[in-house]
């Protein structure tokens, strides 16, 4: 076991590479937000449709990461879109358990997730009842009941529901619109990046589910913001995910930085680094 705080070169050389968060187990959720919601995403971020604007909750006990012990994880996000480029952008990702604080690190400093950590993350099933939820600051930021079975929209159909009859799984791509940026305490954000994060899920199963959801805020965590209005259906999952890289979509000058912070600070920071 290397004790030392200078780590060997062959092992420094491994540093990054194969990140994967396999084994993970829980439930999925897709819903119809108002359209209002194209307000909180940063320029110039737009959304695929405006009308119908797809949004994504996830709750998942991730049990065989690569590079840390085992956590627990969930996010809430809508489809956005740069340019020709379709993606999920993330308002807020939280952790807990204890590999919470690595998982935290890095997802945010290598590929810019907007990660925090919290008080509590639960993911249970029993039998086809499963129930979801996060905690932070005391308050139950987003609490889903979900009954397997059908979805809430019975036309709904996912591609993920044929992984069950493989034996090897479905692979499917996906990925997210992320931003990664230096920050000085003289002049705030600089060297903004968005980026496209490729992020391909092996999914083992998918068992549609009905779903209710309910979201709430506190100051430093505003999840009751997000204006969803219908949910289209859930799913109790198990799949893998793994980074196969992330791509550079645009440079912002450091003039805009400061505009592009303010959509992005919520989800990464609290209300008390804005106190003089």
């Amino acid at each position: 076991m290397n004790e030392s705080f200078v780590v060997p070169d062959k092992e420094i050389a491994a540093f990054g590479k194969g990140i994967a968060m396999n084994k993970q187990e829980g439930m999925y959720l897709y819903g119809i937000a108002d359209p209002s919601i194209a307000k909180l995403l940063p320029p110039p971020l737009t959304l695929p449709d405006p009308e119908h604007p797809m949004a994504y909750i996830y709750i998942v006990d991730i049990k065989e990461p690569t590079f840390a012990p085992r956590y627990a994880e969930g996010g809430i996000g809508v489809i956005a879109q740069y340019e020709d480029v379709v993606g999920l952008y993330f308002f807020n990702v939280m952790l807990s358990g204890p590999g919470a604080l690595m998982g935290a690190y890095i997802g945010r400093e290598t590929s810019g997730l907007p990660k925090k950590l919290c008080e509590s993350i639960v993911a249970k099933r029993e039998g086809d009842h499963a129930h979801a939820y996060i905690e932070r600051g005391g308050v139950r930021l987003v609490d889903v009941e979900i009954e397997i079975g059908s979805y809430n929209i019975p036309d709904v159909n996912m591609e993920q529901e044929k992984s069950g009859e493989m034996p090897e799984g479905m692979l499917l791509d996906g990925g997210c619109l992320l931003y990664r940026y230096r920050f000085d305490a003289e002049v705030g954000a600089r060297d903004m990046q968005l980026v496209f994060y490729d992020s391909p899920t092996r999914y083992f199963s998918w068992e549609p589910a009905s779903a209710t959801v309910k979201l709430a805020s506190t100051p430093d965590d505003p999840w009751g913001s997000i204006p969803l209005q219908t949910v289209l259906g859930a799913a109790w999952s198990k799949c893998d995910n793994s980074i196969a890289g992330t791509t550079l979509l645009h440079k912002y000058p450091d003039s805009e930085a400061a505009e592009v912070m303010r959509y992005l600070f919520a989800g990464r920071y609290d209300q008390t680094l804005l106190k003089k």
